[in-house]
Parts: C-alpha cells; structure tokens; sequence
C-alpha cells in the first residue's frame, strides 16, 4: 500500500508540472519539422536545428521530443541540435522488447551514426539521464559530456521497481502506472504544430489510442534498470557531466544530486530555484543558460 501511494503520488506530481509548467520568459520558437531516422531496426521520429558542436536531446519516461522545445532553440544558437523520441515513445517505433540501459543506448548511438554524427554531447533528463549514462559508458568515444537533468538514477527513488521483481503487487504497481502513462498524452500531447511541423498522419496519431503504447510502457517497467548508475559506473565516468536539479523535485530529490556529484570524477551541480522534476520545461530559459555555460566550458571538440 506505501508504494502505490508512492505511485499514486509521483503521477500526481507530474501531471501537475505538465499541466502547470511555466517558463520564466520563453522565447518565440521558429518553425522546425519533424523527420526519421534509422536507429538500427527502428525508425525514431527527431527535429534538428542550428550549427556547431552536436548536441543530443533525450526526454524522460513516458514524454517526447517535444518536452525540450522550450530549451531548444536557445541551444542551437551555438549547436547543432538534435532531439529524439526514444524506442517506446513519442512517435517512434514502439517494439515488444528492447527497453534495457544498453539497448536504448545502443539506438541512441545507431541515431547518431545516421545522422552523421560522430560525438556529441547527451543531455537526458529522468529516464534519458540514465540512457545517456549507458552510452557514455558504452561509447566513450562518442560522448563529449554529459548534461543530466533530474536524471532517474535510483529506482527507491522513483518506487517503480522492487528489490524483487516478483514481489506481491508488482504486477498492479506496473499496471497502474501504464494505465496513468496511456491516459498522460491526454493532456501532455506529443505534438505542437506551432513548433513542429508534421504531416497530417502523423499530427493523428495519440499514443493514449494506440496498444503498441501500453505494450511499450509495460516492457520499459519490465526492462529498464532505475539504478543501473552503480557506483562501479560512476567511477568509470570520466567526462564532464553537469547535474541539473529542480530545487523542490519530489521524484528525484536533490539530495540525490548532492550525493551523486561526490560520486562522479569531473561532475558539477546545478540547481534551478523552484524547479520540480521537469526544470527545463518549467524554467527552460534558466535550464537552457545553464547548458550553454557548460558547453562554453568543454575542451574544444
């Protein structure tokens, strides 16, 4: 009972901050539209834009490329930037399997070589912190730095994943947070025509209507591992990483942030005064400063 109160309450979380996000002087966005690309045996659906050092823009669970077009455009003033919607979300492929760490990391990595895209720098928030992690450590040669926003680093955290799997209840526990996940593009679309241009098939599509998408949900509670950064990983992690933390976030608190900036060899922490979980959609002007002062900061590529 304790955890689905958990449940009950991080869902209530952030059903609040995507309904009350605010932005503390959001920017008017030019036109972008939507493309494919090939990540292995997947098609995922990304945008690009700008000129420079790449950039990499992976969302949290349950979201969409369009979660970063608040910080987006401010980036690719100095990047050149890309954001995907991850395997399972958004509009790209939504396979029965293949959610783990490494493979998602893997189509991250397979998305980049399409694009031309040698190394770059992830930014993940929540889930997509933890998928730039793994392809860091998978392809250390690929990654330039690590910008991690509120990233889903423990699964205690997020009461998602009981130390055993087959505990009594589990099977509710995932049911319950797939049914919120089908019911979330409700109200937290995967489109904005004023931002992105797409075509009319898919400006249809909802995953709230569409099976793949509870089937996807399913596989990622079955498959991805919250506490994959063991402090063995941590150790490894040897390239720039920024930590950005919303203030007040009730998922991921930022004592984990604290405690994991001492864990990491080259890491600093950011926190966003009044942010939650989701900071660069609540305040990506302040988020999106941020980013660019650490990017200013790296090594030339």
């Amino acid at each position: 009972m304790a955890r689905a109160t958990r449940v009950a309450a991080a869902c209530l979380i952030v059903a609040a901050t995507v309904v009350l996000a605010s932005s503390d002087g959001a920017r008017t966005a030019p036109q972008h539209r939507a493309f494919r690309v090939r990540a292995g045996p997947l098609s995922l659906r990304a945008v690009r834009a700008g000129r420079g050092d790449p950039v990499i823009l992976l969302h949290g669970f349950g979201e969409s490329l369009i979660a970063w077009r608040g910080v987006m455009d401010g980036l690719a003033t100095h990047a050149d930037v890309v954001a995907l919607d991850l395997p399972g979300f958004g509009l790209s492929d939504k396979p029965a399997t293949g959610y783990s760490n490494d493979d998602l990391a893997a189509r991250v990595l397979e998305a980049m070589s399409a694009l031309g895209i040698s190394r770059a720098t992830l930014v993940g928030h929540s889930m997509g912190g933890a998928v730039a992690i793994a392809a860091a450590l998978a392809a250390p040669d690929r990654v330039r730095a690590l910008v991690l926003i509120d990233p889903a680093v423990s699964a205690a955290t997020w009461g998602l994943k009981p130390p055993d799997d087959s505990a009594p209840g589990t099977d509710w526990l995932r049911a319950a947070v797939t049914r919120y996940e089908t019911l979330r593009p409700l109200f937290a679309a995967p489109h904005d025509p004023a931002w992105l241009a797409e075509d009319s098939a898919a400006l249809a599509y909802s995953p709230a209507e569409d099976p793949a998408y509870t089937r996807s949900v399913n596989a990622v509670l079955r498959e991805f591992d919250f506490d994959y950064l063991t402090p063995g990983r941590a150790a490894r992690l040897t390239l720039p990483v920024l930590l950005i933390w919303g203030q007040f976030d009730g998922l991921v608190p930022v004592a984990v942030g604290r405690e994991l900036v001492r864990g990491l060899g080259n890491a600093s922490l950011s926190i966003v005064p009044r942010g939650l979980h989701r900071p660069h959609v609540e305040r990506p002007d302040t988020v999106a400063a941020m980013i660019e002062s650490f990017l200013g900061r790296l090594p030339p590529p």
